[in-house]
């Protein structure tokens, strides 16, 4: 599979999870990608520090 060794397994295989900061209109503010395993409440803050 690819992806590299970054890319973790997650319940069905390797994958990613994209995570996006919007504005209330749905214009993007931040992205990021993290291991497919990973916890998405952890990702809330480092997002809006990319601001």
């Amino acid at each position: 599979m690819g992806g590299g060794e970054e890319v973790a397994y997650g319940g069905k295989g390797k994958g990613i999870l994209i995570h996006t900061l919007t504005e209330g209109n749905g214009m993007p503010l931040a992205n990021s990608t993290t291991p497919a395993n990973g916890s998405e409440r952890e990702q809330v803050l480092p997002l809006q520090d990319t601001r």
